[in-house]
């Protein structure tokens, strides 16, 4: 008779069969997820909505002519390059000469000439979106403008006009198209500009009224007093004004104190120059009254830095007098041709001994790295150690009046707000936020 499997041993066999199915299929799930992954498509780098062939056709392109940089800075909506590490005691090679700069998406050009102040080399203002070759004429020869070594990441950010920022970035990297297994010869300097909706997480200036000041003696400094006219009053005042106008403009501002009476050094991570260098400002306004000992001496003054032009000031003078709401003063003046427009003149370091340094606090504190901020006594070097690398504001001084004047009082008295809404629709104008 033959021998028959019993049936409960089949059903043992097949209790055990389905757990051992499940985890080899468990397991080859597993090993296809780590082993087998399938390779997501990668992006390659473009600019101008072109293709990446498109792309690869517009920037790789050697030049036989090229003129290598190693160094870069921003003072206010200026863009500084140089052949070596930034200081004032190296020969600015890039004074007297013109950049071209050539938009790839519509070969379009924009050229400027760069002067020796730092304020006027690639200026920032009212370039159209694109990317742009840079290129330097020298000598009459065109040449792009190379990085010695590939520049990081960054984005610098423009004032806001009509709503809206531009963010400027420097790309310059021989492997900018490695993505298209391409390695440019070398690193070519390009910006990339875009526009976008502004926002609050920067201003686009800083406005600084005078009094209060803690920064020469311990006593709260009330500044000058005369003909019933007490500085640090005024200033406030003129800077609440101020502000409003200039926000009427669409621009952001925000005022170094927070009252009237707020004691406020400059000097400090907590200091008035900080609330501009932690919201990227690009302007500072220092509002101020001027005193004298004779009654004679009168008018408006405006000091710049002496790593500055006087353009912004001249500019800002020129549209305040044609209101007839100020005159310019008689008695500074850095060029006759020129009244009330004053540079500030240099002093010896404390720690170098280089005679380098704008004698002005303000404008030299303000400035960033342009303009040495954190380098000029101990105190500086301690206080505002994190302003030397930083950008720079471009800053002015407003000296609106001398109060020891009775004309000038009296007419500060009288035309207090026209005079401050003058002077701020001479400072967008001055910086293309209007239309003259």
């Amino acid at each position: 008779m033959a021998y028959a499997p019993r049936q409960r041993k089949y059903r043992i066999k097949l209790k055990i069969l389905i757990p051992l199915l499940l985890l080899i299929a468990l397991v080859i799930y597993a090993g296809v997820s780590v082993f087998l992954v399938k390779e997501e498509k990668k992006t390659s780098f473009t600019v101008c909505g072109f293709t990446p062939e498109k792309t690869v056709s517009v920037l790789n392109k050697k030049s036989a002519e090229i003129m290598s940089v190693s160094d870069y800075l921003y003072y206010g909506e200026s863009l500084n390059l140089f052949d070596q590490s930034y200081s004032p005691l190296h020969k600015d090679t890039m004074a007297s000469k013109s950049v071209v700069l050539h938009n790839v998406c519509d070969d379009s050009e924009v050229t400027m000439s760069m002067g020796n102040t730092v304020d006027q080399k690639i200026v920032l203002q009212n370039i159209k979106d694109g990317f742009y070759e840079v290129n330097v004429i020298d000598n009459m020869i065109k040449k792009r403008v190379v990085f010695a070594n590939p520049v990081e990441s960054n984005t610098f950010t423009t004032a806001k006009r009509n709503g809206k920022v531009q963010n400027v970035s420097i790309i310059a990297d021989k492997d900018l198209l490695k993505d298209q297994n391409i390695t440019m010869d070398q690193n070519y300097m390009f910006l990339n500009i875009t526009s976008k909706e502004a926002n609050d997480d920067q201003i686009d200036v800083l406005i600084d009224p005078y009094g209060m000041n803690v920064d020469v003696q311990n006593v709260p400094d009330k500044g000058n007093e005369a003909n019933g006219l007490v500085e640090n009053d005024e200033m406030y005042d003129a800077a609440v004004i101020m502000k409003k106008e200039l926000e009427s403009y669409g621009l952001r501002v925000e005022i170094t104190k927070d009252s009237k009476d707020q004691v406020i050094e400059t000097y400090g991570e907590d200091g008035r120059l900080s609330k501009g260098y932690k919201k990227q400002a690009k302007y500072y306004l220092f509002l101020r009254f001027n005193a004298n000992p004779s009654s004679e001496a009168n008018g408006m003054e405006i000091w710049h830095s002496s790593y500055s032009s006087a353009t912004l000031a001249r500019n800002m003078m020129y549209y305040m007098e044609k209101d007839k709401v100020v005159k310019a003063g008689s008695l500074y003046y850095t060029n006759p041709s020129w009244p009330g427009i004053v540079t500030t003149s240099l002093t010896q370091g404390r720690l170098d001994n280089e005679t380098i340094y704008d004698l002005n606090l303000q404008l030299r504190e303000s400035g960033g790295r342009a303009t040495l901020a954190g380098r000029y006594s101990q105190t500086s070097a301690e206080a505002n150690k994190s302003f030397k690398d930083a950008n720079g504001m471009q800053g002015v001084e407003l000296d609106f009046a001398y109060i020891t004047n009775e004309e000038d009082a009296a007419n500060w008295k009288k035309n207090k707000e026209k005079i401050v809404k003058s002077c701020a629709k001479a400072f967008a104008l001055s910086i293309n936020v209007l239309e003259g």
